[in-house]
Order: C-alpha cells, then structure tokens, then sequence
C-alpha cells in the first residue's frame, strides 16, 4: 500500500519539471508534466484509506481534468479548452469538498467575514484584469467564481481544530488561487521573472494539499 511517504517521487518529478522550466528545457516538459496528477491519482488509489468510493470519484475527476489542463496548456494555442479543463476539475473539487463538508457532522458552521473576505480579493482582481482581457473575458470571469467557491468549499469542510488535516487542503486550495493569478497577470497584463517557475511551485504544491489533506482526513476519521 502506498504511504505519504511514497509521496516522494510526486516532488521528484515536480523539481524535475521546475529545473526544466529553469533552465529552458521546455520541450522536455511534455515528459514530466503530464506524470504529476498521474502520480497524484495513483496514491489516491492505493493509499491505505478507506475513503468512500462516492467521495474517491470526484478526487479522481478533479485529477483527471486537471492532468487534462496540464497537457492543454503546454501548448501556447489550446489556453482556452486548458481554461476549460481546469474549470471542470475546480467542478469537481467542488462537489467532492462538499460532500465531505455535509458528512462531516456537526456540518461546520459557516464563516461569514471569510466569506466576504475571499469575494472580495476575487472581485478586485477580476476588477484589476478585466481591462486586458478582451474576448476571454468571460470565461476567466467564470473560473475565477469556481476558484472562489473552491476555497469556500474547502474552507467549510473541515471542523479544523480537531480535524487538523484538514489544513493541507485549504493552504492547497489557496495555493491553487496563487497560482492561478499568476498566470492570469503573465499571460494578459506583463510577465515577471521567475513566474513560470513560482506558478509551477505553487501549483504542484497546491495540488499535493488537496489530496494529502483529504486522504488524510479519512485515514483519521476510518480510524476513530
């Protein structure tokens, strides 16, 4: 059975993937990137969790579509059906937190200023890029309320002071907003040194989050 720590060979291939990027290797990404959200999906299988086959299915969409993005977007002229892939994933993260959010009775409470918080950070940054980004406007409008709801999501899944793992997914899904932001400032309003190599490192580690923190939300909660 897989262990965390088997979990090892995930940031071999991310560092290898990152030091691509580095060094301008691009074109010998096509063999790296494309194993992260494999390798991630395969721990999800056979970890040593009982987790619910009704919850592991949408783990595993969110991963699929989100290993589909990352093989759309090595390619400068598929953004747009990447964009697409990625908004399904962050669908399917969604639904998965959700559910977990509607087991885990008590259901947690909500956390109104977070909320507002969050929708704010989300509306000045559409507010920010909306001038620059001509006809793809709407759909970066429209991943960005699903990145939204993620961290909502995630945020209230998790009753966190007794249920600690739940930390690792909600660091993971703001991670994921990092990320993101940051490719959406390179790509339409100016790129910055070292960006690819931040979103990739911010990315990699934000996909582990998510999965690592709810694999071991289950492995503790089974054994209880």
């Amino acid at each position: 059975m897989f262990r965390p720590k088997h979990l090892i060979i995930y940031f071999l291939v991310l560092l290898a993937d990152i030091l691509l990027i580095a060094f301008g290797r691009e074109e010998y990404r096509y063999a790296t990137k494309p194993l992260l959200m494999i390798f991630l999906a395969v721990y999800v299988l056979y970890a040593n969790v009982k987790m619910p086959r009704s919850f592991r299915i949408f783990l595993l969409l969110a991963l699929f579509f989100s290993s589909l993005g990352d093989d759309l977007l090595l390619f400068e002229n598929l953004f747009l059906p990447g964009l697409g892939s990625f908004f399904i994933a962050q669908v399917m993260y969604c639904i998965f937190f959700l559910k977990i959010r509607y087991s885990n009775l008590p259901v947690p409470l909500c956390r109104y200023p977070y909320i507002f918080l969050n929708a704010a950070v989300i509306i000045l940054f559409i507010l920010f890029l909306l001038p620059y980004l001509g006809g793809l406007a709407i759909p970066v409008i429209a991943y960005s309320i699903t990145l939204f709801f993620l961290v909502q999501c995630v945020l209230h899944a998790f009753h966190f002071r007794r249920q600690p793992t739940g930390w690792y997914a909600l660091v993971g899904a703001m991670l994921f907003v990092i990320s993101d932001a940051m490719i959406a400032v390179g790509k339409f309003y100016h790129p910055f040194p070292g960006g690819d190599i931040l979103v990739m490192l911010t990315y990699g580690f934000a996909q582990w989050g998510l999965v690592y923190g709810s694999t071991e939300y289950f492995r503790v909660k089974i054994s209880r």
